[in-house]
């Protein structure tokens, strides 16, 4: 027997001495019993209980990775909810969006927004308890009389007061000097130039950068599913820094950035800045100058003129848009807005470049305003902006358009293409299709007098429509293609939990990835997220 027990523990010597003695005691009575050898059962007694062990380590492993995953899923999702909670409408998809996580995801943590809003809460509790007092590394800048531009007292920050008492190109000074009176710390002011690749240091100490890449942002405007990770991004660079996006029914127009965490929140400062810096904005070049990096074509400059917000909220939907190149053509167009009776969504391509091309879609464009104001319907309007280019008296003035109502209630889309690309409809599950229909003639072709035909489809929730000019579908590619409707599939593939703004900015980015040479001609995209 001692040979076996010698046996046992060259076998196994990685067990406990209890297990060593319990194979002990049934091997000695087996072979006392038997006087057989069981050598050969010992083996595959102590064989099958180290695969028993070795998959019980195995479960025990996997079990904490999966439990680590779902606290990192847990977080992002508190993180983002952080990071948007300025946007009292925010809907739980968007927060799945900006999380990175699938809906199923975010409702397996979180099953009602009532049980997030619950542990958004109780976590800002716990982070205010962490940081309810400055530590001694953190030193606020010599400051005189912060925050007051010379006077007295503190500037009631209110958003009429504030312009009637502060000149508007020195407004975005005074939110941020109001911005470090609260905080106690650094402070500056950014906002995003007109393509959407920086954002440019508007107020604030030159201590700070003058310029922070790659935002996620349609234009000037930021887009909020993309403010978590671009939070961390800032984090990595400016070690310590805190993000107050300033919002403005639901969109971005702008970050203050302070080096510290501030002694009391800036959300307040920041949405009433918002509305401030957005009023000051129709009253002073100085904002318009910080937003270009680069001088503007008068044709592009009439263009940028020409828009309506790049991310809006309308009855039933979300709306977002944006445009490339940005600085030099400038013939495309896009336009929303909601009225009592519906929205109205239009994307047109002026022909030609340059002044002339930018005239014309602003004359056409113009004809189009003034008819949804005048209470015409889709026709009247169509037949208003059909005049007007005829009108300007060139036979080659042409412009394709497609306008189109949104009718929430019904969710009816109803549309007239004149000359124009189709639409294209991403269904919930990612596949595209062309949105088919008449194709009338350009607007300014034909007679003076013609009729216009709408078509109309009911979308489904979650549905996405995704207009664009012949500057995205047209767009050269590497291998010496066209970027098309399968570029548009490509860019959509990659989008978990897509939004208007988000599908925007995937098509945008890969109409410029897609080749090294710049864009030959603008390319333009709106997106109608159904809710």
């Amino acid at each position: 027997m001692e040979q076996i027990q010698g046996y046992l523990y060259r076998l196994v010597p990685r067990l406990n001495p209890k297990t060593h003695a319990k194979w002990y005691s049934t091997a000695s009575a087996a072979d006392d019993e038997t006087g057989h050898d069981v050598r050969a059962r010992l083996r595959l007694d102590v064989t099958e209980a180290a695969d028993t062990s070795e998959a019980r380590a195995t479960d025990q492993r996997e079990r904490a990775l999966i439990r680590s995953d779902a606290a990192a899923s847990r977080e992002r999702i508190l993180e983002a909810a952080a990071a948007l909670a300025g946007d009292r409408r925010m809907s739980m998809i968007e927060v799945a969006a900006a999380a990175g996580v699938g809906r199923s995801t975010l409702y397996r943590h979180f099953p009602s927004r009532q049980a997030l809003e619950a542990a958004l809460q109780q976590r800002g509790g716990e982070t205010s308890a962490e940081f309810a007092a400055p530590t001694g590394r953190v030193t606020t800048m010599p400051f005189r009389a912060p925050g007051q531009l010379g006077r007295v007292g503190a500037l009631p920050l209110e958003v009429t007061h504030v312009l009637d008492e502060v000149p508007p190109h020195l407004v975005p000074d005074q939110l941020v000097a109001e911005a470090r009176r609260a905080a106690g710390v650094p402070v500056a002011l950014y906002v995003s130039d007109i393509d959407g690749s920086q954002l440019v240091r508007l107020a604030g100490s030159e201590d700070f950068p003058a310029e922070l890449e790659a935002p996620p942002a349609l234009g000037p405007e930021i887009v909020p599913e993309g403010l978590p990770t671009f939070q961390l991004r800032l984090r990595q660079r400016l070690p310590g820094c805190v993000a107050e996006p300033m919002w403005l029914r639901g969109r971005i127009i702008g970050l203050f950035l302070c080096i510290g965490t501030p002694l009391t929140p800036l959300d307040d400062i920041a949405r009433q800045g918002a509305a401030a810096l957005e009023l000051a904005n129709d009253y002073t070049d100085f904002i318009e100058a910080a937003r270009r990096r680069k001088p503007t074509t008068p044709a592009a400059e009439i263009q940028q003129n020409l828009f309506p917000p790049r991310i809006a909220r309308i009855a039933g939907a979300q709306l977002a848009g944006g445009l490339l190149p940005t600085y030099e053509v400038g013939g495309d167009w896009f336009d929303f807005v909601e009225n009592r009776d519906g929205a109205w969504l239009a994307i047109a391509d002026a022909t030609g470049t340059g002044p002339t091309s930018a005239g014309l879609g602003a004359a056409a464009l113009g004809a189009l305003r003034a008819a949804r104001r005048s209470g015409h319907n889709l026709e009247q309007a169509l037949q208003a902006m059909h005049e007007t280019v005829r009108r300007l008296g060139n036979p080659e003035f042409k412009v394709t358009a497609l306008v189109a109502r949104w009718f929430a209630p019904t969710r009816t889309f109803a549309w007239v293409n004149c000359g124009h690309p189709h639409a294209f409809l991403a269904d919930v599950n990612g596949n595209v299709s062309e949105l088919e229909g008449r194709i009338h003639a350009p607007l300014g072709a034909g007679d003076d007098d013609r009729t216009f035909e709408p078509a109309a489809r009911e979308l489904a929730s979650d549905e996405r429509l995704i207009l664009v000019t012949d500057g995205i579908t047209e767009r050269r590619t590497e291998g010496g293609g066209r970027f098309g409707v399968e570029g548009i599939r490509r860019a959509l593939d990659k989008l978990e939990t897509p939004t208007a703004a988000a599908t925007a900015m995937a098509i945008l980015d890969a109409v410029t990835d897609c080749w090294r040479e710049p864009l030959e001609d603008d390319g333009t995209v709106v997106v109608l997220c159904v809710a």
